[in-house]
């Protein structure tokens, strides 16, 4: 199982990509679509070492020529910040999602699109959704839960 994290504060400037445990260069563009009718989308595009952009399948493709880079933030700034971590083989069945390292129950959905730049080579070419996936600068991410009551909750992650 492979082990794909987000550390932010809901800002680009102060977000950073881990790959079991190790802090990632060069990413494009992130986008993870889950939902409890098993849609699992989990999409990385980055520039590998060669200069080429890759996309790729974050649980079950190599992501060849990744870079991988010296952590960006101390201990105390890691602090302030949120950390989301999908523990996954690439099925849903078989995924974790983990807030500040703690589990999280009764998600129906959970939505994350990071993207830093605007271009015309991103990921919403792959997929028909009913939203759209924009193509410009965006940093969305929330989550959406089942109560108790069965009501329905969205919230922000970051």
């Amino acid at each position: 199982m492979a082990q794909f994290s987000i550390e932010s504060n809901g800002r680009l400037e102060k977000t950073v990509i881990y790959l079991n445990g190790e802090q990632l260069g060069g990413v494009k563009e992130i986008f993870l679509n889950l939902d409890e009718d098993g849609t699992f989308d989990s999409i990385i595009q980055y520039e590998g070492s060669d200069k080429i952009l890759y996309t790729k399948q974050i649980f079950t493709e190599y992501l060849e020529r990744i870079k991988v880079v010296e952590a960006s933030f101390t201990e105390e700034e890691a602090e302030e910040l949120q950390l989301l971590t999908l523990d996954s083989d690439g099925e849903i069945e078989n995924t974790n999602v983990l807030l500040n390292n703690e589990p999280l129950d009764g998600i129906v959905s959970l939505l994350v699109h990071i993207k830093g730049a605007a271009s015309n080579t991103g990921i919403q070419s792959l997929f028909k959704l009913k939203k759209p996936i924009p193509d410009h600068p965006e940093f969305k991410a929330e989550i959406t839960f089942r109560n108790q009551d069965n009501t329905i909750e969205t919230e922000a992650i970051f």
